[in-house]
């Protein structure tokens, strides 16, 4: 067989072999997945201390870049990470995070102004997050959602630092699956959210430029 004919023969099978590839890929993206946006449903309509007539912005929390991710992320076992294939946060959990602890504030009804460090508030003081950990963690066989952060309150102007706290809040989870896992993590913001505003307002007061 010369080399003319060995062309014709091996071209095909380059072909169909790119051809399954392709199709290979295609169904790995396909792959269906479904979006889930945590509520902040923390009983605080009604004012729990005094009303403060400062501002605040609320920056986006830093975070790893394995953080920065609207992947639902687990931990099997310490120091390993792995993801729920079908499920993704609405956004990234920095984001995320911000969002609720503004709606928070927003629905503790005792702060005056309140919003992202990307608006046109006038803002009197700046919270600053290092988000640390916002996955579902297994304990004794057991699934957990686990979400960590360190907040700072920050003078806006000077952006000197006035305050400084750790977070940590806990769930258990129902189950091992994406379900299930994200109504640990509603559970478990709904917990840590109104801690984070309890403190910043009482700090915040507690200050002179806030008097």
């Amino acid at each position: 067989m010369n080399a003319h004919h060995r062309l014709f023969i091996v071209l095909p099978l380059l072909i169909s072999l790119l051809s399954a590839g392709c199709s290979s890929l295609l169904n790995v993206q396909r792959q269906p997945f479904t979006i889930y946006s945590p509520r902040y449903t923390a009983a605080a309509a009604t004012p729990t201390g005094p009303r403060v007539d400062w501002q605040l912005a609320v920056e986006t929390p830093l975070a790893s870049d394995t953080l920065e991710t609207a992947r639902m992320l687990v931990m099997p076992k310490p120091g390993v990470l792995e993801v729920f294939p079908s499920a993704r946060w609405r956004d990234p959990a920095p984001a995320l995070l911000r969002s609720l602890v503004v709606q928070g504030f927003e629905n503790s009804g005792r702060i005056i102004g309140i919003g992202s460090s990307a608006s046109d508030l006038r803002a009197d003081y700046a919270l600053a997050i290092e988000l640390r950990d916002f996955q579902i963690e297994y304990r004794d066989g057991a699934p957990r959602a686990a979400i960590r952060f360190q907040a700072s309150l920050l003078d806006y102007t000077s952006n000197r630092v006035l305050a400084t706290q750790s977070f940590t809040a806990q769930s258990p989870a129902a189950g091992a699956d994406a379900a299930s896992a994200f109504v640990a993590f509603e559970t478990t913001l709904n917990t840590i959210v109104p801690q984070l505003v309890d403190w910043t307002l009482r700090e915040g007061s507690a200050h002179p430029h806030a008097k």
